[in-house]
């Protein structure tokens, strides 16, 4: 079995969706999209649509025996800061895999390939990975269609 080293990268995203309680923001590229309560956005205005996103975000290793994670840093009081979080994937497809953060921190769908396992992904596998807060950098004046 080879040992995956999962290292956090500065990444983007815009949001594309905004309720009451979460944001949608849909990774450059066609990565994949990250979905997480209010709460974790650093911003000192009303989140909208087209709204440009920065955070730390790792590839998602599948744990057999996961580690005790602690989810106490993920907080928009500081700038963005990677922090070791826990999850367990809530839908594989041929393309893609769902994984929902521990403690009710969000979800993130993104490519299979962004998955480092030696045994066929599952629904309920444990992973870890690198996050962090999102935090606005700027806004896109563009159609939410084109998000």
């Amino acid at each position: 079995m080879t040992d995956y080293i999962i290292n956090p990268i500065r990444m983007g995203g815009l949001v594309k969706e905004v309720d009451e309680n979460q944001v949608k923001v849909h990774l450059h590229g066609r990565l994949g999209v990250i979905t997480v309560p209010k709460r974790l956005v650093i911003t000192s205005e009303e989140l909208t649509p087209g709204h440009e996103m920065e955070f730390y975000f790792s590839y998602i290793q599948i744990m057999k025996d996961p580690y005790d994670y602690d989810s106490s840093d993920m907080t928009p009081d500081h700038d963005i800061a990677p922090c070791l979080l826990g999850g367990k994937i809530s839908e594989v497809n041929d393309t893609a895999i769902k994984v929902d953060i521990m403690d009710h921190l969000g979800t993130i769908a993104v490519p299979r390939r962004w998955a480092f396992t030696p045994v066929p992904l599952e629904n309920g596998q444990d992973t870890e990975f690198y996050f962090s807060c999102m935090k606005v950098i700027g806004k896109r004046d563009i159609p939410v269609e084109s998000i």
